[in-house]
């Protein structure tokens, strides 16, 4: 963790960064204290935080990683801005003077991508804690056959949204309006689908993955 911490007005300038990756994956807690958490499945428990490798009025990186009971600290990650810009000679930074912060060089920086990369770094983590290996199956009971179609045709045709609406009218004859909901809140409240509105996550993806290659070998 950094000596010098962030002011308040630099912790909101990067909310909008924290709390978009965390409208893209599952077990967000938010902003606590300098840091922000997820509660994944498994004990696992990961934190980000802002950090600066020039000046503690220059902070120029996202630092997050992972820990358990059992294992302590297993898996780090960094993301500083400057690989995210199409700048070299100016690389993008969360200027934080006295108590005031803002962007510097925002135009050079592919916010989107270190987004989409700190989506999958989470997804990954998510998709560890429900292996068999880490987790007893008990904890993520097999997916039925209607189960995985309904993540297959979100996946293919919905572009991962779960839309209770639309799943509804493709697979009508088979499952109620009703019962969608009951597994939407079921698998949003286990962490295989986002909070509203609801999108598959990459667990749930690995999930279903899984068990078509078990499928495939039988």
């Amino acid at each position: 963790m950094p000596l010098f911490y962030p002011s308040f007005d630099a912790l909101r300038v990067a909310d909008a960064v924290l709390d978009e990756i965390g409208k893209q994956t599952a077990g967000y807690q938010g902003r606590i204290g300098s840091a922000w958490f997820w509660r994944l499945p498994a004990g696992i428990l990961a934190s980000a935080w802002l950090d600066s490798t020039v000046t503690a009025e220059r902070w120029d990186v996202l630092r997050a990683e992972a820990s358990t009971p059992l294992a302590g600290i297993f898996s780090r990650a960094d993301f500083p801005f400057a690989a995210y810009a199409t700048s070299a000679t100016s690389p993008p930074f969360i200027h934080d003077l006295q108590g005031v912060a803002e962007w510097s060089n925002r135009l050079y920086f592919q916010m989107g991508q270190l987004i989409d990369q700190a989506v999958r770094w989470l997804a990954m983590l998510h998709a560890a804690a429900i292996s068999p290996s880490i987790s007893p199956p008990a904890a993520f009971a097999a997916l039925n056959p209607m189960e995985r179609r309904l993540v297959e045709f979100s996946l293919e045709k919905l572009g991962g949204g779960f839309e209770i609406k639309a799943l509804h009218e493709a697979f009508s004859a088979d499952i109620s309006q009703s019962r969608l909901r009951r597994l939407a809140q079921a698998w949003e409240a286990r962490g295989l689908l986002t909070s509203v509105p609801r999108r598959v996550t990459y667990a749930l993806r690995v999930l279903v993955e899984d068990e078509e290659a078990v499928l495939g070998e039988g």
